[in-house]
């Protein structure tokens, strides 16, 4: 019952606010199902945790942030002159509070019926945030409420004083609302409402109080000094009593506008420790959400493939076949990093009574890119050795050289077998660069040095080495057999 005084305040407001931007038709609003509904949801969404109850409120607060910046103001001036102003994001706006009237209400039921020793907010939150529904969107109530506050305050403060207030050390919600409404903006509205002029020139006082409150920059622009001045709060509460000294607010002005004060270091501590607990709940919330989706962890892939090479100018094709390449592939990942070994081979007559004209033993490693359970892009870096054997009975065997580098792009898409392996569909385009040095039998000495005969020629002199670029392009399927990672490890 305490805890409902304080709330009937804002859900009344949060109500009133949804039905300005929401009006149900007759079939909802007669229906009794969507009653039923709404209130098994609530029901369901409602936590007994604090921390969890912490952080839905500073969601519900991070929200309230993003719908008051979607509504601007703009002017057009053509020489000094102004010739257009508005307003932009009006109807953003409105669909933006309807969302948040959405997280609001569920949550302030849970606490209203569920935690009856809790409160919502606090009552500078609630004045915080029925200054901002008063001026911003212009509801007329929400300055009713804080007059009646201010005129009430020793029954409502009575009644809060057993209750515990939800992040209580915590400022930031007075912070956002008071901080996107401006002193000047503040005063229009307050004089556009209607009151008596005791009644405007309380509701200013007490802003400017709540704003300096909580705003230390604006606190100290009031009355600019060398150190920050103060005293001016003094000076208007001392005017505003001078001028109304019969006031129904005077002991209100006396009692509950103070001076300001920093935080002490048992605040500072408790707020710290509120904001760990929302940290604590919030890697909870992740960890269980890495759980449910089982994301890949560690696995191991074995590909068959299927390739063909395109080999570049240099005239090796000519004297060696490797027209086809078949090849399999192993490979080791952990997150997204991964190690591979792919063996290569071409069949073809290798003049040496063999069936393979061709193979490669190739070391990689790479990064994934994407979603790991269903598809990746891979970019792959690494060594291959290339073992070549020639068409013609006259070429020895060339042997290429070991350090020899690849570098390779590669996609492979999964489709779910069970919670543990995957089919792959798996495609490569890989860049082999070759660089054949002279074997021993190409090697003669002469009165210059050592050098090789050109090995595509035997009997004449050429360079003493040779490079070129051969590209693969494969296609293939295999099998990953895959594990997340294990709840007890996070």
């Amino acid at each position: 019952m305490m805890n409902k005084i304080l709330l009937s305040i804002l859900v009344s407001c949060a109500t009133s606010f949804a039905q300005f931007y929401y009006t149900p038709t007759a079939q909802e609003s007669d229906n009794p199902l969507n009653a039923d509904k709404a209130s098994s949801v609530e029901q369901e969404s409602c936590t007994a945790d604090l921390a969890e109850l912490s952080l839905q409120k500073r969601t519900l607060a991070k929200k309230f942030g993003e719908c008051a910046d979607k509504k601007g103001e703009y002017s057009v001036s053509i020489l000094f002159f102004k010739v257009a102003e508005g307003e932009s994001g009006i109807e953003e706006e409105a669909q933006c509070f309807r969302e948040y009237m959405d997280i609001l209400k569920p949550l302030a039921t849970c606490v209203k019926t569920n935690h009856s020793n809790l409160s919502l907010f606090s009552i500078d939150e609630r004045n915080s945030y029925l200054y901002y529904w008063a001026s911003k969107m212009n509801e007329p109530m929400a300055f009713n409420e804080l007059m009646e506050y201010m005129l009430h305050y020793k029954q409502i403060n009575e009644k809060e004083a057993g209750l515990q207030i939800l992040d209580q050390f915590n400022t930031f919600d007075e912070e956002l609302s008071l901080r996107n409404v401006s002193l000047e903006y503040m005063e229009k509205k307050i004089a556009e409402a209607n009151g008596s002029r005791e009644d405007k020139d309380m509701l200013r006082l007490y802003f400017k109080y709540l704003k300096a409150k909580y705003d230390w920059r604006f606190r100290c622009e009031i009355k600019p000094a060398f150190k920050c001045d103060t005293t001016w709060l003094g000076e208007e509460k001392n005017a505003f009593l001078k001028k109304y000294p019969e006031s129904d607010y005077r002991e209100f002005v006396e009692t509950q506008m103070p001076g300001f004060v920093d935080k002490t270091a048992e605040e500072k501590d408790r707020a710290k420790e509120e904001n760990n607990l929302v940290k604590q709940k919030l890697r909870e919330q992740e960890i269980a959400q890495k759980i449910a989706e089982r994301d890949v962890w560690v696995a191991l892939t074995g590909i068959a493939m299927f390739g063909i090479p395109v080999i570049g100018t240099s005239g090796f094709d000519d004297n060696y076949d490797v027209s086809k390449m078949f090849g399999i592939a192993l490979r080791a990942s952990y997150r997204r990093a991964f190690f591979q070994y792919q063996y290569n081979f071409a069949p073809g007559d290798n003049n040496k009574g063999g069936s393979i004209s061709q193979k490669s033993y190739s070391l990689l490693g790479g990064v994934a890119i994407g979603p790991k359970k269903w598809f990746t892009i891979d970019l792959l870096f690494g060594l291959s050795y290339i073992d070549s054997y020639p068409k013609n009975e006259g070429i020895s065997r060339a042997d290429l050289d070991y350090s020899s580098w690849t570098l390779a792009v590669q996609g492979n898409y999964y489709f779910p077998i069970s919670d543990s392996w995957d089919v792959v569909a798996f495609a490569q385009a890989r860049m082999n660069y070759i660089e054949n040095h002279c074997r021993n039998e190409y090697l003669e000495l002469d009165n210059y040095g050592t050098r090789c005969r050109d090995p595509y020629n035997d009997g004449s002199t050429g360079a003493s080495s040779w490079e070129d670029m051969q590209w693969t392009f494969s296609l293939g399927v295999g099998i990953r057999f895959w594990k997340p990672k294990p709840a007890s490890w996070y």
